[in-house]
């Protein structure tokens, strides 16, 4: 816009002094005339130059007022657009246009300062979410673990009472000796073993048929897990990292088909066999043994199976069987 003023008041300047140069050249040019006749050309001059001033003026605001109008549409054009109002050529009120449409940037910018604040309000809900799902399966881990201490205890005390009198524990079908004091302090699982609860349990790395992997357990003074609760499902269901870990457990029923047996000879109360299991192998009733496949559901996976199949399984004897002789 400077620059604008400077060309015009230049053109100015030329035109003035083109307009005295001619001015005095006419003067000049005529014969020697008397004073009041000079006086009257020189009159008659400078009203030429003002008048020339006055054209330039006049141009420059006309320019000008043309630049400012032109503005002024385009902005209020921009606010038609931006506020969505129809045009109106006759609306005298473009004030109020114009402050509406100032009206709307704040809004703009005060609705994308919201919807930050609503995507940070997000992420926090995202992760609060995420910690209560991550503390909610832990508390949910130590509920279990504990209905089982819970449970192992009773069992427990009654065991114990039992314990150097030489009599038969009932479930187990073993005598024990008495325990040694120093061994009741801290009890604890033998090497390669693993203590869930009050039990401590043994996942072998070999394969072999049911009655082998019994034996095996037999000869570590436990036998083939047996699983009393849901609380002791879930926790074997840990018990290894492996998804595809296929296991025997101590369940059977070759002794009376259909019938459902553990190895200590309680029945079968409550189960969690796959969808349509047992199925008992068809015709020949060859499936006499049940497996445990973590890749299926932690509650619906059990399957019967041939005994004669060679699998890896799961020992399991309770934690104070470990302190009555069991380095010996």
């Amino acid at each position: 816009m400077a620059d604008y003023f400077n060309k015009q008041a230049i053109e100015l300047n030329k035109v003035t002094e083109e307009n005295w140069n001619r001015a005095t050249k006419s003067v000049k040019s005529e014969t020697p005339l008397s004073d009041g006749r000079l006086g009257l050309y020189r009159l008659a001059a400078v009203c030429l130059g003002v008048l020339c001033v006055l054209q330039v003026i006049l141009s420059i605001s006309l320019r000008l007022a043309f630049f400012h109008s032109n503005r002024d549409r385009e902005q209020l054009n921009g606010c038609y657009n931006t506020t969505g109002l129809a045009q109106d050529g006759d609306q005298p009120d473009t004030r109020g246009i114009m402050d509406l449409c100032t009206d709307s940037d704040q809004c703009r910018m005060n609705r994308n300062q919201l919807e930050r604040e609503r995507d940070n309000e997000k992420m926090d809900i995202k992760l609060l979410q995420e910690s209560y799902t991550t503390l909610t399966t832990e508390r949910d881990t130590l509920r279990d673990r504990v209905s089982l201490l819970i449970n192992d205890k009773v069992v427990l005390e009654k065991r114990l009472s039992e314990c150097g009198t030489g009599r038969v524990v009932e479930g187990r079908n073993m005598t024990f000796p008495t325990m040694r004091t120093e061994d009741m302090a801290f009890p604890k699982c033998p090497n390669g073993w693993r203590l869930l609860g009050s039990r401590c349990y043994f996942l072998s790395t070999e394969m072999k048929t049911w009655e082998e992997s019994r034996q095996d357990c037999l000869e570590r003074r436990a036998d083939l897990v047996i699983i009393n609760s849901r609380e002791e499902q879930k926790l074997l269901y840990q018990l290894d990292g492996d998804t595809y870990l296929l296991v025997w457990i101590g369940l059977t029923d070759s002794v009376n088909e259909g019938t459902w047996k553990w190895v200590d000879g309680t029945p079968l109360t409550t189960s969690y066999w796959k969808s349509g299991q047992p199925d008992h192998g068809g015709p020949n009733n060859e499936e006499d043994c049940v497996e445990v496949y973590h890749r299926d559901s932690v509650f619906a996976n059990w399957n019967d199976a041939p005994c004669d199949h060679r699998l890896r399984w799961i020992c399991e004897k309770p934690l104070y069987n470990c302190v009555i002789n069991c380095y010996e």
